[in-house]
C-alpha cells in the first residue's frame, strides 16, 4: 500500500472534544471518524486493527472449544418480554414495524442466543458446548466518552456456554478466563487484573470484570497485595481487605471485557429444556463471557502510546512494517523501496511505502502516527554504506538490529520480522 493511496486524513494541532490521549492520537491518526455522538467510522487504519483483534479473539474461543455464530442486531420484543427484562436494560431504540411488531435494537444478546439454542438442544449429551459472536451492539449510554472506550454503537465478542451442572460451569469458566488474559496479553495490555463484581442486570450468582488499570478508566478497582481484587461496587464503604485485613490499594481501571456466571436464570424464564439422562426435563446452566473489540483498541493506544502515536505490536498493527524513502537524484532509494514493498507484498506482510516527494520530518511524524513495528529508511546515504536502516516503534523489538544489508535483504528481512513475533 503507498501511503499517498490510504483513504485517511491525518490531523495535526489541536483535537476538540478528545479529553484523553487515546482519543487525540485515534483523531490525529485519522483511525475513527466521529459520524454521531457516540458512534464512530472506523477508516481503514482502524479497521485494520480492529480485525487483527478479532482474529486474536476468534483463535482464542476456538481453542477452548467455542463455535462461531452469528445472531442478528433487531429482536422480537416478545423475547426480552419472556425474559422480563424489556424494561430493565439499557435499549438504545425499541420500534415497531409497518405490520405492527414491536423491535428491539439488542444491546446484548442473551435472549437470542437461547431462542437460538431451543432449536438446536435437546439432550444431555449435547453438553457443555459454547457458541459466540462477533457482533455489533447498541446501548443507550447517557453519555459517550474517550473515543472508542465508550459508544452508543460498538462491536462486541459475546460468547455463551451451556452446562449441565454449576461443577461443569465453574471449570469452563476458569478455562474462559485463561483464554482471556492470552488475549489481552497478545494485544499487547500489560496490566490487566479480574475483579469481582456485580452482575447487576445480566443476573446470575457470580461475575468478573477485566480491567485494564489506567488513570482515565471510570472504575474504582481495589488491589491487595494478598491477591484479593474487586470493584468498588461490591465493597460498599469497606476499604480493608476481606483476606488478609490488610488496606486495600485504590486504582482506576478500564473494562475491558466480563464473565458471568448466570445459573438458569435465562433458561428458566425462557424455558429452555433438555432430556435429562433419567427421562426428565431440566434447565441447562449457563455462563456468558463478552469482550469489546473497539474499546481495546482504545485502550492498548490509553495504556503504551507515547505522544507521537500509537504503539502497536505485531499482531494487532495495521501495518507491520512502514517503509520511508527519501529522494534523491538517481531514483535508487525509492527502486529499492518499492522492491522491499513487493517483496513483503508478495509474502502477505501488511506493508506501506512512503515515497512521496515532501520533508523527511512530515514522513516521520505520519510514521510515528501509523504505530507499524518496524520501520525501514532508505536513504542515499544509507545506500552508500549498503544498508538499510531500521528503527522499532515497540520498545519490544528495539535490542534487534538497527540495518539490514541492501544485497541479500530478503533473508535478513525474514529472519529480522520472524525475530519479532
Amino acid at each position: 500500500m503507498l501511503i499517498s493511496n490510504l483513504c485517511v486524513k491525518r490531523k495535526f494541532g489541536t483535537v476538540a472534544d478528545a479529553t484523553t490521549k487515546g482519543h487525540k492520537l485515534c483523531v490525529k491518526g485519522g483511525y475513527i471518524h466521529q459520524t454521531f455522538q457516540g458512534g464512530y467510522t472506523l477508516s481503514p487504519l482502524g479497521y485494520k486493527v480492529c480485525r487483527n483483534i478479532e482474529r486474536i479473539i476468534r483463535e482464542e474461543m476456538d481453542a477452548i472449544g467455542g463455535q462461531e455464530i452469528l445472531m442478528p442486531v433487531v429482536s422480537g420484543a416478545d423475547l426480552w418480554k419472556e425474559s422480563g427484562r424489556y424494561d430493565k436494560v439499557d435499549v438504545l431504540a425499541k420500534f415497531k414495524g409497518r405490520s405492527g411488531a414491536d423491535y428491539v435494537l439488542n444491546p446484548t444478546h442473551e435472549e437470542v442466543v437461547v431462542d437460538f439454542v431451543k432449536s438446536v438442544m435437546d439432550s444431555y449429551k449435547q453438553m457443555p458446548f459454547m457458541v459466540y459472536q462477533i457482533q455489533t451492539k447498541f446501548r443507550d449510554e447517557l453519555r459517550s466518552r474517550a473515543g472508542l472506550v465508550r459508544t452508543r454503537e460498538f462491536r462486541m465478542k459475546d460468547a455463551y456456554s451451556f452446562h449441565l451442572t454449576q461443577e461443569d460451569l465453574e471449570k469452563f469458566y476458569a478455562e474462559c478466563l485463561q483464554a482471556y488474559y492470552r488475549i489481552f496479553k497478545r494485544i499487547g495490555m500489560k496490566n490487566v487484573v479480574d475483579v469481582k463484581s456485580d452482575n447487576g442486570d445480566m443476573g446470575g450468582s457470580i461475575s468478573h470484570e477485566f480491567m485494564l488499570l489506567h488513570e482515565i478508566g471510570e472504575d474504582t478497582v481495589y488491589v491487595c497485595p494478598c491477591g484479593f481484587r474487586a470493584n468498588r461496587e461490591t465493597m460498599g464503604e469497606s476499604k480493608i481487605c476481606p483476606v488478609c485485613g490488610k488496606p486495600l490499594d485504590e486504582h482506576r481501571g478500564i473494562e475491558i471485557g466480563n464473565i458471568f456466571q448466570l445459573g438458569d436464570k435465562y433458561s428458566k424464564s425462557m424455558h429452555l429444556e433438555y432430556t435429562a439422562q433419567d427421562g426428565t426435563k431440566k434447565n441447562p446452566i449457563m455462563g456468558c463471557y463478552g469482550i469489546g473489540v473497539g474499546r481495546a483498541m482504545a485502550s492498548v493506544i490509553e495504556e503504551s502510546a507515547d505522544d507521537n502515536g500509537p504503539i502497536w505490536n505485531m499482531e494487532i498493527a495495521p501495518y507491520k512494517v512502514h517503509i520511508v524513502t527519501m529522494a534523491d537524484k538517481t531514483g535508487e532509494s525509492d527502486k529499492l523501496g518499492q522492491k522491499i514493498h513487493d517483496y513483503l507484498t508478495q509474502k502477505s506482510i501488511e506493508v506501506i511505502l512512503d515515497n512521496r516527494d515532501i520533508r523527511a520530518g512530515e514522513k516521520f511524524a505520519d510514521a510515528d502516527l501509523l504505530g507499524a513495528p518496524v520501520r525501514l529508511i532508505v536513504s542515499p546515504k544509507n545506500l552508500e554504506k549498503g544498508v538499510i536502516e531500521v528503527k522499532y516503534r515497540h520498545p519490544d523489538y528495539q535490542h534487534l538490529t538497527n540495518e539490514l544489508p541492501v544485497q541479500g535483504f530478503e533473508q535478513a528481512l525474514d529472519n529480522l520480522l520472524a525475530a519479532c513475533k
